[in-house]
């Protein structure tokens, strides 16, 4: 059974996945650059998606520099203006990857949705060369999430149907071996790897309802699923969504969990 929750054929799904972009790309950009990423490198960009980090990614290494972008759905992403970019349609569990190859590898909102985590880590790691770095970034919003996200919500009528919103995704996540909590796990699993230098940051952002399309286009793919797995009816689906869709609203998306750590030299 597939671990991955949504639909790659749903109509809305490139508009959900470039979304995920617009609300955590600019951090990711930062802790990549942290981990000094620049003209030359070559990049492993695992789970592409709509390919809004591996372009940029092509853009700072430049054309000594090259970025492999995968996937296993390698639809919604266009990489044809950038010679330095290779796209391929690829499995991180099953499927080949060079070894000790690259200078830096990213992955986020991946891990979460494998359920041998270890395996697929230990994948990507292999991929880095000694002194590489490996960023990966995956969520929290299941366990005890599901009640302090809702704590951010505004007003205070939206606190309980959207805790019962988060209780029914943790459900649904862990109905096929995902993990809506894998982020917290992150720091530890990197250094049970063996990498160096290991740090992490927690972080998210609160909206206005309206605004994004990431979050809500998530529950509008899901509802039917969080309906069965729930429990919830469809009208407190519907009621969520009309919510997340009023501009005098307030609420967080769930909280974004980057790693980091440099793999041993020798």
């Amino acid at each position: 059974m597939s671990t991955y929750v949504f639909d790659p054929s749903w109509q809305k799904e490139h508009d959900r996945l470039s979304a995920l972009g617009s609300v955590f790309d600019a951090a990711s950009r930062r802790h990549l650059e942290e981990r000094g990423v620049t003209r030359g490198w070559q990049c492993l960009e695992v789970g592409c998606g709509a390919g809004s980090l591996a372009l940029w990614l092509a853009e700072q290494v430049g054309s000594t520099g090259l970025v492999l972008a995968t996937d296993v759905d390698t639809r919604f992403i266009d990489g044809s203006s950038y010679e330095n970019l290779e796209i391929r349609e690829h499995n991180i569990l099953t499927d080949p990857l060079p070894k000790d190859a690259f200078d830096l590898a990213h992955a986020r909102a991946v891990i979460e949705h494998i359920a041998d985590h270890q395996g697929a880590l230990g994948r990507i790691i292999s991929a880095v060369r000694p002194g590489g770095w490996v960023v990966v970034e995956d969520l929290d919003f299941g366990g005890a999430m599901t009640a302090a996200l809702p704590r951010y919500f505004w007003p205070a009528e939206n606190i309980v149907p959207a805790e019962r919103v988060y209780r029914a995704l943790d459900a649904l996540f862990s109905s096929v071996g995902a993990d809506a909590s894998y982020g917290p796990r992150l720091p530890g699993a990197l250094k049970e790897a063996g990498l160096e230098n290991v740090g992490a940051e927690a972080h998210t952002h609160v909206v206005a309802g309206g605004s994004e399309n990431w979050a809500r286009g998530s529950i509008e793919q899901l509802g039917k699923h969080l309906e069965a797995t729930g429990p919830l009816t469809a009208e407190e689906v519907e009621l969520s969504l009309a919510m997340m869709a009023d501009e005098a609203s307030l609420y967080p998306v769930p909280f974004m969990v980057t790693a980091w750590g440099q793999r041993p030299i020798g």
